[in-house]
């Protein structure tokens, strides 16, 4: 520890004493003889605790207690007075001046030592606390922002009765008036916006069939015709079986998202075409060629049918119609405006302006050229194309219908002028270094970015003027070598950059750009997109690099501003789910309390529990620290009676922003107030046979309004609590059923083991004395007692391997071995072996193919394969060799879930498939025994060790011409 505590006494051997036992505790101490030394000290080196002699000369202990107290921090750090005088008036004047705690002389070191520890203890929890405190108020200030304009709503679609149930707010985002959905799955379809609602059906069945998550953005039409961006996320319910009974949701309007996404998208859009017009600019394209491109761009970001430059002759005496769009044939190239001052294009050159107008036909300022009458032309907005003052021409863009074109439009407009007009500059300039500089000068003067000339020979870089409105420096601050701009480079961008932009120079590549932040004249961080432009020379070498950077703070603010609300939509959605989709109601009740506290930031949230005889139990509480705890205490209220409970049974919410100013019972006041409680929000839990609880938000430090969606909040928790509850309860039910089904299962397998074991003692009686009978009996017997004999034993092997095999069935799941790995190679080869006096019986050929190693019990894929290689051998045709081929296979699902898929192929007689689920039940057999032997539980074993491995077991076969029996198994 290291503590720093002043020892203010007068005694200086109480002093030595104490500063040897601290410094031995592990503490650092200071020394004052009187009060105003340990005001000067406390100044200086502001200690942790300070021990205070109640009776110094000069200033006494509770005097310099008190003005400590007053000074910066004093109130803050813990103050022991230590006295001699134990009486309570003393004490209380101690603590009136601001002491913390005290302590009577003799000090005995044992106390002393848990005081100080203590009271150090209690400052470094009350300093974290309050540190909290003021986090938690600027989190609750920005949530309350952020929730203000959430809009949410939940569903619930019962897949079975094909009913869907909609939260009011649900409607709302619908456009629909509260009551008026009919639940019908066909009519929501019916609200989605045509092209996405294929996509939203789609997932839809995916997450029923499928199990997928269902979590997608999609539009929605209201019934006025606009537009609402909705955000989805659901949950499938299924039964015991895996059938989907219900599915349940949430919704949020992500439609002002969504318009700002668009904004920013179209934003983004225009700064790239101009930057691409600028390269096009710097890269030297013929004039004629750029204007063309200009128009065609500002025709499409503005959504214009006509858009022209018109040039000024050299003799100012007319405008060429020089490069447009949307005009007719002939038209560009060729037609001629006179430079009058009453016309548009000389209005507008002699114009500081933007020329606006929204209908030409009302227009006095001037008067509208032949072939603007001629295009039927109504809206208009026109820039003069200038450069250091000299007009060059008019950029303008023309529309059919009337229109309103935004500060985006005008700005864009004139930026594409700007770049023009820089272009035009530029015209007719041949000494190679001049073109090089003046294109330096266009994307200057055209994007008002920060432009850098870097020498790649001397390392060297200027800049121009727009460095200083950007960042605060003026060009000859950052001109030098390349490392006084590396240096301005943020710290974390600063690697990542210089290596980029030295592989991109070293590359034969042209064009470069990327993102990163350039530190500011104040100290603070720019975000920028820098670009840049390289000049080789014949041999592909570097010269030169040109480059210009673009402020992109606002488009990253916003950018961070929609992945914030983002975030906390899905958040707020995600709490939801994560209630609605837990059955363990102790856990969804837990959760509910501690995420509607850090949600609200209320004081206390609880759960109460209405009983059959009116009592409250607690349930679940979550209570900020310091305020009554009301979990397992006795609250019954004696004002809550029945005519509370009816009120909150009919679905009542309370919202209460003062209790002493409400309208509630005195005695419900005074219960309330024993718990601190200055404002509370009760919302009713209910359930399909009546009220089940109460879910209550607490304000306790101060009175709260509660506003709309905070009411919203908790009745729609309370919604699904009450359907959580009505699903555990169903759940409990089911899962009794489960248990005792199993039980039954286990008793009836131990019954069959059971039975099957005790079967064989007298079976086995049966088949000795039978065989002594043969051996001793034999001369003695007639030929009818002999057929007798043998029919006998004959029935009792029969009988003995039937029992086996359900010996072999039952123990399929009673003496099952844990999953390891399995080479089905190693397998395979072992059957074969057991099989070879078969196979050579019946001349059998086996092929094996490429066989996987899958994660199984051995011993029971051991049984599986000779089950299915036996019948294989077995149900051969007459004269026919058997010829059977073993392989697997890898495949992989949609849900990139890898099988192994195991085949074991025969040219047997075959079967017809329609007995195909017939002949993986028990004691199921398509022949005879005088045919085939067997008892008929083979395949039935071979179903039942698949459905053990999660796999699943078919066949395909036809008369005469043999099987395959496929066996699916997870890897």
């Amino acid at each position: 520890m290291n503590n720093l505590i002043l020892v203010a006494d007068d005694d200086v051997l109480t002093r030595i004493h104490l500063r040897e036992l601290l410094e031995y505790a592990g503490y650092q101490v200071v020394e004052a003889n009187d009060g105003e030394q340990a005001l000067v000290i406390y100044n200086q080196l502001k200690p942790d605790l300070i021990l205070l002699d109640a009776l110094m000369p000069v200033m006494d202990g509770l005097t310099c207690c008190e003005r400590l107290h007053n000074l910066p921090g004093g109130a803050n750090t813990p103050m022991l007075i230590i006295t001699a005088m134990y009486d309570e008036k003393s004490v209380e004047k101690a603590f009136a001046v601001g002491a913390t705690d005290y302590i009577t002389k003799p000090i005995h070191w044992s106390v002393l030592r848990q005081r100080v520890r203590r009271l150090l203890d209690a400052s470094l929890m009350m300093q974290e606390l309050r540190q909290q405190t003021q986090q938690a108020k600027a989190r609750e200030v920005k949530l309350k922002m952020a929730l203000s304009a959430a809009s949410m709503g939940t569903w619930d679609w019962d897949i079975l009765r094909n009913k869907i149930i909609w939260s009011g707010h649900r409607e709302a985002l619908s456009g629909l008036e509260q009551g008026t959905f009919d639940g019908s799955y066909e009519t929501f379809l019916c609200c989605i916006y045509p092209e996405d609602r294929e996509r939203v059906n789609g997932a839809i069945r995916r997450a029923i069939e499928k199990g997928t998550d269902y979590d997608l953005e999609y539009r929605m039409v209201l019934p006025d015709g606009n537009i609402r961006w909705v955000f989805s996320k659901g949950v499938v319910f299924r039964d015991r079986l895996g059938v989907a009974e219900r599915m349940s949701g949430v919704d949020v309007d992500i439609t002002v998202r969504k318009q700002a996404e668009s904004a920013l998208e179209a934003y983004a859009n225009r700064q790239a075409l101009l930057a691409e017009l600028s390269q096009m600019a710097l890269a030297g394209v013929e004039l004629g060629a750029l204007m063309q491109q200009a128009t065609k761009i500002v025709a499409q970001c503005l959504n214009v049918k006509y858009c022209q430059v018109l040039e000024l002759l050299d003799d100012k005496s007319a405008f060429i119609l020089r490069a447009g769009v949307g005009w007719d044939k002939g038209v560009v190239g060729h037609t001629r405006i006179k430079n009058e001052q009453e016309s548009q294009p000389g209005y507008t050159l002699s114009s500081e302006e933007v020329v606006i107008s929204e209908d030409i036909s009302r227009e006095v300022r001037f008067t509208i050229p032949q072939l603007l009458v001629e295009h039927q032309v109504t809206s208009s907005i026109c820039v003069a194309i200038k450069s250091r003052g000299i007009p060059f021409g008019v950029l303008g863009t023309y529309t059919s219908e009337s229109r309103s074109f935004s500060k985006d439009d005008i700005y864009f407009l004139q930026a594409t002028a700007n770049l023009l007009a820089t272009a035009i500059e530029r015209k007719g300039t041949e000494e190679k270094l001049r073109q090089s500089e003046r294109r330096f000068q266009i994307i200057a003067r055209a994007t008002n970015d920060a432009v850098w000339d870097w020498d790649l020979q001397t390392n060297q870089i200027s800049w121009n003027e727009s460095v200083q409105k950007m960042f605060g420096y003026s060009p000859e601050q950052l001109e030098g070598d390349a490392d006084l701009w590396y240096a301005h480079i943020h710290p974390e961008d600063r690697n990542k950059i210089i290596r980029d932009i030295y592989a991109f120079v070293d590359s034969e590549q042209q064009d470069w750009s990327n993102e990163y932040r350039f530190r500011r004249a104040d100290g603070s961080y720019a975000y920028i997109f820098d670009r840049g432009y390289v000049v080789r020379d014949r041999n592909g070498e570097p010269l030169r690099m040109i480059g210009a950077m673009m402020d992109i703070g606002d488009r990253k603010l916003i950018q961070e501003e929609l992945q914030r609300q983002n975030l906390r939509s899905k958040l707020f959605a995600n709490v939801t789910l994560k209630i609605r989709q837990s059955l363990q109601v102790d856990e969804i009740l837990q959760t509910t309390v501690t995420e509607v506290q850090k949600l609200l930031y209320a004081d206390r949230v609880l759960i109460l529990r209405l009983l059959s005889d009116n009592s409250i139990l607690v349930v679940k509480e979550a209570v900020v620290p310091g305020l009554p705890v009301v979990l397992d205490q006795d609250i019954n209220d004696p004002c809550f009676g029945e005519k509370y409970i009816d009120k909150y049974s009919q679905g009542r919410i309370s919202a209460i922003a003062n209790i002493e100013k409400s309208d509630i019972k005195p005695c419900h006041v005074k219960f309330l107030q024993q718990f601190g409680v200055k404002a509370n929000l009760v919302v009713p839990i209910l359930l399909p046979d009546g009220i089940w609880g109460l879910l209550i938000a607490h304000q306790c430090a101060n009175t709260r309004e509660w506003t709309d969606w905070e009411t919203e909040l908790l009745r729609q928790l309370a919604d699904q609590i009450g359907i959580a509850i009505s699903q555990a309860k169903l759940l409990e039910q089911e899962t009794r059923q489960r248990q005792e089904l199993a039980r039954s299962n286990e008793e009836l397998q131990q019954f069959a083991f059971i039975a099957s074991h005790d079967l064989q003692e007298p079976l086995r009686k049966i088949k000795a004395f039978g065989d002594r009978l043969q051996v001793s009996c034999r001369e003695s017997l007639s030929p009818q007692g002999l057929d007798y004999l043998q029919r006998m034993q004959n029935a009792a092997g029969r009988m003995q391997n039937l029992i086996e095999d359900l010996l072999d069935l039952s123990r399929i799941t009673t003496r099952a071995q844990p999953f390891i790995a399995v080479d089905l190679t190693q397998i395979v080869e072992g059957v074969l072996s057991d099989l070879e006096i078969r196979i050579q019986q019946t001349q059998a050929k086996i092929e094996i193919g490429k066989l996987s190693t899958i994660n199984a019990d051995p011993l029971q894929i051991r049984q599986l394969l000779q089950n299915l290689i036996g019948n294989a051998l077995k149900f051969h045709r007459d004269s026919v060799p058997p010829l059977i081929n073993i392989y697997s296979q890898e495949i992989e699902t949609e849900e990139d879930l890898r099988w192994c898929e195991i085949v074991v192929k025969d040219n047997g007689i075959g079967f017809n498939e329609k007995y195909l689920d017939r002949i993986f039940n028990v004691f199921q057999r398509l022949h005879g025994r005088s045919e085939y032997e067997g008892t008929g539980m083979g395949l039935a074993i071979c179903r039942k060790i698949v459905e053990r491995h999660k796999g699943k077991i078919t066949a395909k076969s036809e008369l005469g011409k043999g099987t395959s029996f496929i066996v699916t198994l997870p890897l």
